[in-house]
């Protein structure tokens, strides 16, 4: 029998009203600033190693370093949001990415902006976490799956206008101008989420975050 120190599930509530257009474009957002922060950002490449002195194989580290970022902190995004709510990860998250992508537009070093992109990549995991339990939430299987591929429809504009719109802006505004718009894209999804979508998990994990388990499950 559990004592009275411990720990209480808590009660679910109703499912929140979020219709499937405001659920897709919410999801293209979400999902689309992965090839916002990788394919719009590849034309400044050749330019940014001009710009700080760098070799191509420095440049290419700040997309290893978003990447590796992004696989790893897709490990404990997950588990915290079952804890504490779909919205405020997302929020977190977003917050960190717009952040973490102005202080790469304003990096003055190689080094500096590895940095930079690898917190991007750790914000960015809470964003495509996120964006798949959202689904889950909301809807059952079929009507998830619809919803999910009008939102993957989005996710593809954004990806073809990615590389257009990054080589754009990097020959208006140099190797910075692609990063500033990764910037802008960030607070643009903040905007709409805190706007638009509610708490879509109806029932928080009140227990802590099981660590023991998930410890050996990252090992392998």
């Amino acid at each position: 029998v559990a004592g009275p120190d411990a720990p209480r599930p808590a009660a679910a509530s109703a499912a929140p009203v979020v219709s499937r257009a405001t659920a897709a474009l919410v999801l293209s957002l979400l999902l689309g600033l992965q090839p916002v922060s990788t394919d719009l950002y590849l034309p400044a490449l050749p330019m940014l190693t001009k710009a700080l002195g760098a070799p191509m194989t420095a440049a290419q580290l700040t997309m290893s370093a978003l990447i590796l970022a992004f696989g790893l902190a897709q490990m404990v995004w997950g588990p915290v949001a079952d804890r504490v709510g779909r919205r405020p990860v997302l929020l977190l998250g977003l917050a960190l990415y717009t952040a973490a992508s102005i202080g790469g537009a304003l990096a003055g070093s190689i080094e500096a902006l590895v940095v930079w992109r690898a917190l991007q990549g750790a914000a960015l995991a809470a964003a495509v976490v996120v964006a798949r339990a959202i689904v889950r939430d909301l809807y059952e299987p079929v009507t998830g799956a619809q919803v999910l591929a009008v939102a993957l429809g989005g996710l593809g504009v954004i990806a073809l206008l990615g590389p257009l719109l990054g080589g754009f802006a990097a020959q208006i505004f140099g190797w910075r101008g692609p990063l500033t718009m990764v910037a802008l894209a960030g607070a643009a999804t903040f905007a709409v989420v805190a706007l638009k979508l509610p708490e879509t998990l109806r029932r928080l994990d009140a227990a802590p975050l099981p660590w023991r388990r998930l410890l050996p499950i990252w090992r392998d």
